[in-house]
């Protein structure tokens, strides 16, 4: 039908459709329906309200709605066509081995789904442009499993492509853009491929996965949305890896509500809050990524979730590489977290975490924050050449910090105040610029098996009330003094090894 370069034209009737079994060819058809009538769209304007108030994300289509073309059986072909239905859908593809070819159509104006793959059909959509549909313009559910591939999907008054109930699909080489919802929704056990699109510039989130939605996001470029790059909850748990995702007006992914999946590989730069922004008990595995210059943190862990971020680069972001609070408990190991804006890791307000195998390097202020009742495990990690202290405890911190390497900072190597009591145990502190370990203003802490050596002022520097417990250190050949106390406190000199400084091992000032 169609074979010539002529296009045909065809109205049909409100309660007609067209429908394809065997191995037909649509070509050259511009297929549409009467609008409703003006009585009847008096009673249902859907266009005018869905101009005039937000967008309500769709249920999936109802399959109720009249459709311009069924097809349920073959693999017909349908090319350079134009599809408009103002009352429904487009196309509703359908049964399992039904496998057409669509490609090179338009397919506008829809009020419901424009393209539909259900109940076990597969096919090829390939080359169209889908835009101006009062849904979303592609759904794949019930087992369908179509190749979506090279289309435009742009200005639809819900979302680009909605994957659900068991729906898979390889989406591929798509640009997705200018939608009011998300690019790409998935949900209830959705599972597809999603690979090589470009997704930008979507009224909310690029991607988003929910209500258990899986699936692989492979090697995209997400960028420019309004909401999070990739948002996951509702323990939905895809693969999400090799992606760019940049440039959101937010996170760039938003893991929350339970949230999981595998993050790896990932290049999470530029966006306008945190890189990636992890809450109410989300809990991602975060691997191999490459997470810069977000305004924010490079990853914001709170509200008890426990993620486990490991062997990435973190670096360049406006506040700190890792922030954590609020009762989480991530695992953080063998990344390298340097060149923040202010400090490497930040644990505060009840925040724990085992920090292990890390490189701190070079941020701004401090390599490890940790303040109001934080309480992580530091553990041989390296944490050096930052510009400010190694490791500061602070405003009631606590923590176990041990077996760290704390070298070459611009302050102290760990700095303790405010009635902090951290246990510090079996590090090497040293070649600091100022003193390797500073305790003041009401500061504690337990301080066993330590070897505190060669900084550029004292040993260790007690002053301000400060009141730790030291046992078993070794304190040698530091620029001055070994140890410098306020007169109040009493230093256990058999228990501790002071020796070698290079002017006094031990100094008592009224301070």
């Amino acid at each position: 039908v169609g074979c010539g370069p002529a296009v045909t034209s065809v109205r049909l009737m409100r309660d007609a459709h067209v429908e394809l079994r065997g191995n037909v060819r649509l070509a050259n058809f511009a297929l549409c329906r009467d609008a409703p009538s003006s009585g009847a769209a008096a009673g249902m304007s859907v266009a005018t309200v869905a101009v005039a108030s937000p967008p309500v994300r769709s249920m999936g289509s109802s399959g109720k709605s009249p459709t311009l073309i069924e097809v349920s059986q073959g693999t017909c072909r349908i090319e350079q066509c134009d599809l408009y239905n103002p009352i429904g859908s487009a196309l509703r593809i359908s049964g399992a081995h039904t496998s057409p070819t669509i490609t090179r159509n338009t397919i506008h104006g829809c009020r419901d789904t424009g393209v539909v793959f259900k109940d076990g059909a597969d096919g090829t959509l390939s080359s169209n442009r889908l835009f101006g549909n009062s849904s979303v313009a592609i759904e794949v559910h019930s087992r369908a499993d179509p190749l979506i591939e090279d289309n435009d999907v742009f200005d639809g008054r819900q979302g680009g492509v909605f994957v659900y109930n068991r729906g898979k699909g390889h989406l591929r080489r798509n640009k997705i853009f200018r939608n009011a919802l998300e690019g790409v929704e998935i949900k209830q056990g959705g599972r597809p491929l999603v690979e090589d699109n470009d997704i930008y510039d979507n009224l909310e989130c690029g991607i988003f996965i929910h209500e258990g939605g899986e699936g692989r996001v492979i090697g995209n470029r997400i960028h420019s949305n309004s909401y999070a790059g990739i948002e996951i909850k509702d323990s939905s748990s895809p693969e999400v890896r090799g992606n760019d995702i940049y440039s959101g007006r937010t996170s760039g992914m938003y893991i929350h509500s339970g949230g999981q999946g595998v993050i790896e590989g990932n290049q999470i730069h530029q966006n306008w809050l945190h890189g990636v922004y992890v809450r109410s008990k989300g809990s991602p595995h975060l691997m191999k990524n490459n997470i810069f210059k977000n305004d924010e943190c490079g990853v914001f862990v709170t509200e008890s979730s426990h993620p486990c971020i490991e062997h990435n680069e973190v670096h360049s972001n406006g506040l700190a590489g890792i922030e954590v609070k609020e009762d989480s408990n991530p695992v953080i190991k063998l990344n390298r977290i340097h060149h923040g804006n202010t400090g490497g890791i930040f644990v505060l307000a009840r925040g724990r975490g085992r920090i292990c195998e890390n490189k701190l390097y070079n941020n701004r202020l401090e390599g490890i924050e940790i303040k109001d009742g934080g309480d992580p495990q530091v553990i041989d990690n390296e944490v050096y050449e930052n510009f400010e202290c190694g490791v500061f405890a602070h405003d009631g911190a606590l923590g176990r910090i041990e077996d760290n390497r704390i070298f070459s900072n611009a302050y102290a190597g760990i700095e303790i105040k405010d009635m902090s009591s951290p246990i510090v145990k079996n590090n090497r502190i040293y070649r600091g610029q100022t003193s390797g370990i500073y305790i003041h203003s009401g500061g504690q802490g337990k301080l066993t098996d330590n070897e505190v050596f060669e900084n550029g002022l004292h040993g260790v520097m007690i002053l301000s009330g400060g009141n730790p417990w030291m046992s078993r250190n070794k304190i040698h050949d530091n620029t001055e003094c070994g140890v410098v106390a306020h007169v109040a406190y009493a230093l256990d000199t058999s228990g501790n090894q002071v020796y070698g400084n290079r002017i006094k091992n031990v100094q008592t000032v009224k301070s």
